[in-house]
């Protein structure tokens, strides 16, 4: 029995996928498995549809015949952004109704539910914005990881390597993090401004933070990136919008103590934290209709 659903959650450097049938959610990429992420203002649409096509031909067949698509999308805040990312979407499910939502609804609907909070996405890059329950209000810009996204992984890594050239990092924990030679910075400038994809360049650098997460530097650095995204909060949101923050993201859930610490020095509480919002998003929807009862609502 083929599936009837299928809902994406689409980041700017990968994409996680649940195939729901009748008899449950089978959630995809597999431990150790990745697949591409899209970002349509910036992507390569071939690219990603492509992967994303060779591995479910691969690992779920079946998940091609879908006839309807959920994808919830970084970068389809606009109307054109999000016809391009359905248009995408559409290449690899050419019969299946798409519809296309923003990341960060995505992450609401998943977090939350039908609950309200502050909804943080912290991971390559950064989003926010205040959930009803219904309607999300985003009164902060996203400005991307060259203007913006404070706190996310590509800024982190920006300062990290800022600070190894600048010769403003303790000489052992740059030698943990790069060798004792220290990052090549022709290797560095092609990866940032000659690569495709240099956000997630420089984010893939926060995961040598992880073990040196006792390290006096280390600490102060994350602190110094969370404390620059919480002011941006307090500036944007009220005292109630922001009082209770659930996030998502790589960033938020690998430093989630720390950033718990930073959120609450500005009267901010984490509630809740998740690797990334799809099994929410499958409880969201809820379960396919059995054949001849009609579609669920979305």
């Amino acid at each position: 029995m083929r599936p009837l659903r299928v809902i994406g959650e689409v980041g700017a450097s990968s994409s996680r996928w649940a195939v729901v049938r009748h008899e449950g959610a089978e959630l995809f990429p597999h431990k150790g498995e990745a697949l591409p992420g899209f970002n349509p203002l910036n992507g390569d649409a071939v690219l990603f549809a492509e992967g994303l096509r060779n591995h479910l031909l691969e690992r779920a067949p079946d998940a091609l015949e879908a006839p309807e698509v959920l994808v919830y999308g970084a970068g389809c805040g606009s109307p054109e952004r999000r016809v391009r990312m359905a248009s995408t979407i559409a290449g690899v499910w050419p019969q299946a109704a798409v519809h296309v939502d923003t990341d960060l609804m995505g992450a609401a609907s998943g977090l939350l539910g039908r609950g309200q909070g502050l909804v943080l996405i912290l991971g390559t890059g950064m989003n926010a914005g205040h959930y009803d329950g219904h309607q999300l209000y985003r009164p902060m810009p996203s400005l991307g990881w060259i203007l913006g996204d404070e706190g996310s992984g590509a800024d982190i890594g920006r300062t990290l390597l800022q600070d190894a050239f600048y010769r403003r990092m303790p000489v052992d924990i740059g030698e943990q993090l790069f060798g004792p030679e220290g990052p090549d910075l022709d290797v560095v400038l092609a990866e940032v401004h000659r690569s495709p994809f240099p956000a997630r360049a420089l984010a893939a650098r926060t995961a040598g933070l992880v073990p040196l997460l006792d390290e006096p530097y280390v600490r102060d650095l994350l602190r110094s990136r969370f404390h620059a995204l919480a002011e941006l909060l307090v500036t944007f949101f009220s005292l109630e919008q922001r009082s209770e923050v659930s996030a998502t993201g790589s960033v938020a859930w690998g430093f989630r103590e720390i950033l718990s610490e930073c959120l609450l020095d500005r009267g901010m509480t984490l509630t809740g934290v998740e690797r990334d919002p799809l099994p929410g998003l499958v409880r969201f929807h809820g379960p396919v209709p059995e054949p001849g009862r009609g579609p669920s609502g979305s």
